[in-house]
């Protein structure tokens, strides 16, 4: 049994389109990826700010025993 032209132009199509469907879920992922890190970056600012707001806190309520114990 010989393998026939169409055979392989059938088995090529078949191989590209899931080239370009393994493609497109690369691109898909990379710009998931892009933007879960744009996210975590938003998390950290916002644990940094919430941080720099606690430790003010903890300064001022320093502050405020000191003066009341004089």
């Amino acid at each position: 049994m010989a393998i026939t032209i169409d055979e392989l132009i059938s088995e090529r199509t078949k191989l590209k389109k899931d080239f370009d469907e393994m493609k497109q879920n690369i691109t898909k992922v990379e710009f998931d990826l892009g933007a879960m890190k744009s996210n975590l970056n938003a998390l950290n600012g916002a644990i940094q700010f919430a941080s720099n707001l606690i430790q003010l806190a903890e300064n001022k309520e320093a502050v405020k025993k000191k003066v009341t114990k004089k």
